[in-house]
């Protein structure tokens, strides 16, 4: 998009989002909704090295100061990757004596019960850093044994001359009373003041020891990492002049500060693809589309998330470093609230290859940005789902990235042609295959997805963004049978601008357990008030004003003896036993919702008590086009030949710029939609509207029998 003349200084805001391949950039004019988009490739060995040069670079490209950048949101995976990649800080355990191998008994479940060979991910703290403490606080509170200070400090003397970076505390019921984990932290304090330390009563002060340990660990774990990370931001932003509002996505969709996100940084563990949720809501909204599907598919992965009454689903917790990716409990359990979606590894950089069985495969492996698909030219030698779509003339080799970045089709074909001679296909059979098989892998993903959620796919519109997600997406949704595509503006960095419309928030939560009729609501109360004093002070902190602030209240609750919790709303106002009727009621509503059945005879249970404290929501307002004439056919650019199955093979479709392309225009597929950062792919009988906020919309025909003329031969195979 072109930009305005430089309007006054100080009305920009800037969104930041790390990638496994890409670092997305967007930088929005308050005022005009003008934006400016940018990409550049991730340096993982350095993240701060690619985010620092992408800024610059916008900036730069814009004629804007740093300084005059009045917000910058900051979404990232570093978290997640110092977790799969085992490089955060040397960390040890502080438990109760009797409890230093919790880490591995976890919960002495299989994830899989055919599987001789089970593995599970092994912790992140060495056994002999896990070190015992005599103190016990028992389940309802009650101080049993206090700490031993004195023992504690000889205990830090050691892990300090030992080289331990970080210290995770977690002992027996300290969510019912946190007296003995605070003790522990000040003496630990008062020998070794460099450690880093996490209390599970500041960090998960949940029920349920495994989780509660495990997640406390992954929070001293990354700790050191991130707060380096954040100092080294924060500082080279002071010397460009930065002296706006920095926050941070948390996994929540809502902005933490720095001091928040140093103190916490596991809540930041799906920082960058909360995102793309949240960008999902906001284009639907102006649409009138308060429940669709989100499809962000970018270099290294794809992401299906569900928005309900235009908000995204929230999970109480989530698994990172899985031993099997796609098995549920193979992996290390957070309990953190997330933003709930599926991933999937196919994205851009997913690497095609061939198993033992001598079928073709993609991904889960990426080729990430370093050295990237064969096509990028910086040494990758395996075919990608990229290299595919170079070959099938869905990319085009000299536009790439507007130009920043020319692909190299023969560095393409000749790694496509490598993979496919063992099955006796050509480049284009096996570019097709990979393809094929990366839509219907995605597919079936969403499908699953979906329906264990009771949700139908063909009831919703997809939107699609991520660098990829518009060159799959009309596939995609014919094969779940939905009929309304949505590739919004700047959909190839979507996720960035979703960052800006972000509000500041803190997700509180603290167990109190027992009956729901018998309930000490005085204590329930009491706790209510105690994080609401915590989100009030964080959101200060942040520079949000105490008036603009709001609060929702949530319970999570099961019929006693069950083990899957659900979450109802908790009444404003005064809490005691007539909340209890209301509570009861809106739980088995919700029990029958999802489960068409309540058991009566089952007394309820309370288990959890969660406060969101949030700010207001950015006033973000995207500058709308003109429109334009019905036919779309002022807006192209060129024409050239690509490959479509239901045509007979190639074919010359005609390619649209995206930034001539005008509400009001309509065009009939197959064709292709260029802009800078991605490319959508109208298949052939869809058809292409742009509306009027300049989303691309595609309605997607019914999927048909492939002509009988590709379905023997070398086709056949890619299929």
């Amino acid at each position: 998009m072109t930009a305005a003349p430089r309007p006054a200084r100080g009305s920009y805001r800037v969104g930041l989002d790390i990638g496994g391949t890409f670092t997305d950039l967007v930088l929005l004019h308050e005022t005009t909704g003008e934006l400016r988009l940018h990409k550049i490739l991730t340096t993982p060995k350095d993240p701060a090295r690619a985010a620092l040069a992408g800024l610059l670079e916008l900036c730069a490209a814009a004629g804007v100061a740093v300084g005059d950048v009045t917000v910058l949101v900051h979404g990232t995976t570093l978290v997640t990757n110092a977790i799969i990649e085992r490089r955060g800080a040397r960390t040890a355990l502080l438990t109760t004596r009797g409890f230093r191998d919790i880490l591995e008994m976890g919960k002495e479940q299989r994830y899989d019960i055919y599987d001789l060979f089970l593995r599970f991910p092994d912790p992140l703290v060495r056994r002999r850093d896990r070190l015992e403490v005599d103190e016990r606080t028992a389940a309802d509170g009650e101080l049993l044994a206090p700490l031993d200070r004195d023992a504690v400090r000889g205990v830090a003397d050691r892990l300090a001359a030992g080289g331990i970076e970080a210290v995770a505390v977690a002992f027996l019921h300290s969510y019912r009373n946190p007296a003995n984990e605070q003790a522990a932290r000040a003496a630990i304090r008062e020998a070794a003041p460099d450690i880093s330390v996490s209390l599970s009563s500041d960090v998960v002060p949940e029920i349920r020891e495994y989780e509660r340990t495990c997640t406390t660990v992954c929070n001293a774990y990354v700790q050191p990492l991130l707060d380096r990370y954040i100092g080294r931001l924060e500082s080279t932003l002071g010397e460009r002049g930065f002296a706006g509002r920095f926050t941070l996505m948390q996994s929540t969709g809502g902005a933490a500060s720095p001091d928040t996100a140093r103190r916490f940084p596991i809540r930041l563990l799906e920082s960058g693809p909360a995102g793309g949720a949240l960008v999902a809501a906001f284009f639907g909204g102006p649409l009138g589309l308060r429940d669709l599907v989100g499809f962000d598919m970018g270099g290294t992965t794809a992401k299906i998330c569900l928005i309900r009454d235009g908000r995204p689903a929230i999970a109480p917790e989530m698994e990172v470093a899985r031993v099997h990716r796609f098995k549920r409990g193979s992996g290390l359990p957070v309990t953190v609230p997330t933003v709930d979606m599926m991933e999937i590894g196919a994205g851009g950089g997913s690497i095609a290859w061939i198993d033992s069985l001598g079928l073709l495969k993609v991904g889960p492996h990426s080729a990430g940005a370093e050295p990237g698909p064969a096509c990028y030219g910086r040494g990758g030698g395996e075919p990608t789902v990229t290299d595919a779509c170079l070959a099938l003339g869905y990319f085009n080799e000299p536009s790439f990235l507007g130009g920043t970045m020319p692909l190299h089709r023969p560095a393409a074909v000749a790694a496509l042609e490598r993979l496919g001679a063992p099955l006796r296909l050509d480049a284009i059979g096996t570019a097709w295959g990979i393809h094929q098989i990366v839509v219907e892998s995605m597919a079936a993903a969403a499908r699953v997805y979906l329906i264990e959620r009771g949700q139908d796919p063909r009831r919703f519109a997809l939107i699609a963004f991520g660098g990829a997600g518009p060159s799959h997406a009309a596939r995609v949704a014919r094969i779940l049978g939905m009929s309304d595509v949505i590739v919004p503006p700047a959909s190839g960095v979507a996720s960035a601008l979703g960052l800006l419309v972000a509000p500041v928030s803190v997700e509180l939560v603290h167990s109190l357990p027992g009956p729901l009729d018998s309930l000490p609501w005085d204590r329930v109360a009491a706790l209510y008030a105690e994080m609401e004093t915590q989100g009030l002070a964080a959101l200060r902190d942040a520079g949000i004003a105490p008036g603009s602030i709001a609060r929702e209240r949530r319970a999570e609750m099961r019929l006693l003896g069950q083990f899957h919790d659900i979450e109802v709303p908790v009444p404003d106002g005064p809490l005691g036993p007539d909340v209890a009727a209301r509570l009861a009621a809106a739980f088995e509503a919700e029990y029958r919702r999802r489960y068409g059945v309540f058991l009566a005879d089952r007394p309820i249970q309370a288990l959890n008590w969660r406060l969101s404290v949030t700010g207001p929501r950015p006033d973000v307002r995207l500058r709308a086009g003109e429109p334009g004439p019905a036919d779309a056919g002022a807006a192209v650019r060129a024409r050239r030949q690509a490959y479509f199955p239901e045509t007979g093979g190639f074919v010359e479709v005609p390619v649209y710029d995206r930034d001539r392309l005008r509400p009001g225009m309509r065009a009939g597929g197959p064709a292709i939609v260029e802009e800078r950062e991605a490319t959508t792919i109208v298949g052939p009988g869809d058809h292409l509207t742009v509306d009027a906020a300049g989303n691309l919309r595609l309605a997607v025909a019914r999927q048909a029998r492939q002509p009988a003329s590709l379905q023997g031969g070398r086709d056949r195979g890619a299929d």
